[in-house]
């Protein structure tokens, strides 16, 4: 039906969103063949490659085969990975993140995909936000945290993000007006913003 991309504040529950819409519509999620393909661009091999925004969790492959929660989170704490220089990483996922949207029927999560598919043929830009002290103890309550593990990645995860948002040449990437909605998770539960997703691609693809 279409692609989907989905930015958040990390903590806001962006991945656990993209999996459960992936669920009910039969979509694929752009997880690690995205990094193997950075690695084939730059010429070097995927487990010799860091990534500069600190997940690796791309491959474009059924919701139920994502990365487990403690993998997920084991990747963000590793201390000793290094990373791509910035502007390099960019710079193929301006080639790359194009190439997985033509597959359609696909979801991609974060990596500046907003930026790099605006005004693209049928793919739609959703963001989830939330206050930090809800995306704390979201990632404990998800993810079997404590509040000091949670605050360090959610802190850590969120200055990442703002590094890469400036190698867009972005500051202002969490404003409404890159999207086509924006979820406060704040104010609403998983079902209800999974609904609003659903409810965006569905009613844009009987148009």
């Amino acid at each position: 039906m279409a692609v989907l991309t989905v930015s958040r504040q990390f903590g806001a529950g962006g991945k656990t969103l993209a999996e459960k819409v992936a669920e009910r519509l039969g979509y694929a999620i752009a997880t690690e063949q995205i990094i193997e393909q950075l690695a084939e661009s730059a010429k070097v091999s995927p487990e010799n490659l860091p990534s500069f925004e600190g997940e690796q969790d791309f491959l474009v492959r059924p919701a139920s085969d994502a990365l487990s929660p403690r993998r997920f989170l084991d990747h963000i704490l590793d201390p000793h990975r290094n990373f791509m220089e910035g502007s390099l990483y960019v710079k193929l996922l301006h080639e790359i993140i194009p190439k997985i949207a033509k597959k359609d029927n696909t979801i991609i999560i974060g990596r500046g995909a907003q930026f790099i598919l605006k005004g693209a043929y049928n793919v739609h830009h959703v963001l989830l936000v939330a206050p930090e002290d809800f995306r704390v103890r979201f990632m404990v309550d998800a993810y079997d945290l404590t509040l000091p593990e949670a605050r360090k990645i959610v802190s850590r995860q969120e200055k990442r993000r703002t590094a890469l948002m400036r190698l867009f040449h972005q500051t202002d990437y969490d404003q409404p007006w890159h999207y086509d909605i924006v979820l406060n998770m704040a104010k609403l539960d998983m079902s209800r913003a999974v609904d609003f997703v659903c409810t965006l691609i569905e009613k844009k693809a009987g148009e």
